[in-house]
């Protein structure tokens, strides 16, 4: 637990400073989310605490479904199997904060949850960050999850460098329903 300043309220003269402030703080939560720590660590867990407000002021699932709707959860402590820690930090950082923190190694997991907790713009940051890191050695693993979320631009953007991601090693181990996409776009057909 940590400690927390006296008044902490008065220095901090921004709402968005006092709401930076609680991320990721104990300071009045009234919910947690118990996470793998990692995909393979064994069953390894790790708490985030939040606030049910600040989660529902940014996202209808949260609001409507979770915490306020008629099939509300009644505990103050929710199990989130399908996600791991690192990417529920970062939506709730984008929830509290509108700022986020990404990488190669957390990107896919934040856009899985920013669409199913149906916060767009995060979904927007992270396919320009993978627009912007997209280059052949990774097109192949980037392709699915851009049409499973239908990021059209990230498609067709992921399209234009099929061809040379063919020539690549990762090329040999593409899922059979990725090649059949990759054999039909028009950018192999010359």
């Amino acid at each position: 637990m940590s400690v927390i300043e006296k008044n902490w309220q008065t220095t901090r003269a921004t709402v968005t400073e006092r709401s930076k402030f609680m991320f990721d703080n104990d300071l009045l939560t009234d919910v947690k989310f118990v996470v793998p720590k990692a995909k393979g660590e064994g069953g390894s867990k790790q708490v985030i605490s939040a606030h049910k407000l600040m989660l529902s002021i940014s996202s209808p699932v949260f609001n409507e479904a979770m915490f306020y709707g008629e099939l509300a959860e009644t505990t103050d402590s929710i199990e989130l199997p399908d996600c791991e820690y690192d990417s529920l930090l970062e939506l709730f950082r984008y929830m509290y904060s509108d700022e986020v923190i990404l990488s190669g190694r957390n990107v896919m997991g934040v856009l899985y949850l920013a669409a199913k907790y149906m916060v767009p713009s995060l979904a927007d940051k992270c396919t320009e960050y993978l627009q912007d890191n997209l280059h052949s050695s990774n097109v192949l693993s980037i392709l699915p999850s851009a049409q499973k979320y239908e990021e059209k631009n990230l498609v067709d953007q992921c399209s234009m460098q099929t061809e040379e991601a063919v020539k690549s090693d990762g090329f040999v181990t593409i899922e059979r329903s990725l090649l059949e996409v990759v054999v039909k776009r028009s950018t192999l057909e010359d």
